[in-house]
């Protein structure tokens, strides 16, 4: 409805209103979905699913031949589990601040714990999202089973437990400290998915996928212990003891140059002692990737935009090691 003043049409209060109110929500509802995005944590959640791509990888090279229909069913169910995790330790970190032995805390700007305060992103979306990724992971879960037998349900519902039990109550281990959570997610993502993605690939259980995953699944702690260096004060206020809290933050910067090493050692190690091929000391190339950033950082003066470089070094190194280590497989053959 319009109104005429001096000549001109003018639009009423009514629908002026109506329409400022549908553009309000659509800008919230792009707020949310992007909000959503950065709940995801793209890059730690690409760095949970590498050892899963590694385990396809070594199982096919062992029998020969690629079993594309269970890799590809056993990538997309870590992937989608890997998203819901992240989602629902998310919510649950904006939840553990609303306790009331929590004191006042912030995050970075942008941040999901920020949306989730500021009222940008309401926190049911975000576990609403959470519930349907993991429903849609277990569908996946179970095709695979169907495709490669019983011990997969096994080793899928071990990651499950630990996955929930890390961010839900009454267990929340990822809250209670000693390390319980940096190992419950080692475990749920860097070794369970490499004992079932290798069955899925040869119908055989062996401790070959965990020893060649290993400095992969190394290099993913990497990527977590870092993350948890950026949000150390936070999470020191909110209540939930990670090994950054614990160890404060030049000690965790000390931590992540020996599990770097470690990593690097243990490839080392693999190839000496596992019929892995000679051509998996290629992975050791990314060594000055991991590594060159400690060079930069003063331990005793870092903060979260350090936290986040070595977050960054981290990620590039355990994907630039994975590409190397499968293409090592590719151009061999075992024996």
């Amino acid at each position: 409805m319009t109104n005429s003043t001096g000549g001109q049409a003018t639009e009423s209060s009514p629908s002026l209103l109506k329409r400022l109110q549908q553009a309000r929500e659509r800008r919230l509802t792009e707020t949310s979905v992007w909000a959503i995005f950065l709940a995801l944590r793209p890059d730690v959640t690409v760095a949970l699913v590498l050892p899963t791509i590694v385990a396809a990888a070594i199982g096919g090279w062992w029998v020969g031949e690629m079993v594309w229909p269970s890799a590809i069913f056993a990538v997309a169910s870590i992937l989608l589990s890997a998203l819901a995790f992240q989602i629902l330790a998310a919510y649950q970190d904006f939840q553990q601040s609303l306790s009331v032995d929590a004191r006042p805390a912030t995050d970075l700007p942008g941040s999901i714990f920020s949306l989730q305060q500021s009222g940008i992103l309401p926190p049911s979306l975000l576990l609403n999202v959470g519930a349907l990724l993991y429903t849609i992971s277990l569908l996946c879960g179970l095709w695979l089973a169907l495709f490669a037998g019983w011990p997969i349900l096994f080793f899928g519902a071990m990651a499950l437990l630990l996955q929930l039990g890390a961010v839900t109550p009454p267990v929340r281990f990822l809250y209670r400290g000693y390390g319980l959570g940096e190992f419950g997610v080692f475990v749920a993502f860097g070794v369970l998915p490499l004992v079932s993605t290798f069955y899925a690939q040869t119908q055989q259980l062996s401790w070959l996928p965990v020893l060649g995953g290993l400095p992969i699944s190394l290099l993913l702690m990497l990527v977590v212990l870092s993350q948890n260096l950026i949000t150390l004060r936070r999470d020191w206020l909110i209540g939930k003891r990670t090994l950054a809290v614990i160890f404060g933050a030049a000690r965790s910067v000390d931590f992540n140059v020996f599990v770097t090493m470690l990593a690097y050692t243990s490839i080392l190690a693999v190839t000496a002692l596992t019929p892995l091929p000679l051509w998996w000391l290629v992975g050791l190339a990314t060594l000055p990737l991991a590594m060159g950033v400690f060079s930069e950082i003063d331990r005793n003066l870092a903060g979260p935009e350090d936290a986040v470089r070595l977050r960054s070094a981290a990620v590039k190194a355990v994907f630039w090691t994975t590409i190397l280590c499968v293409a090592a497989l590719f151009i061999s053959s075992p024996g």
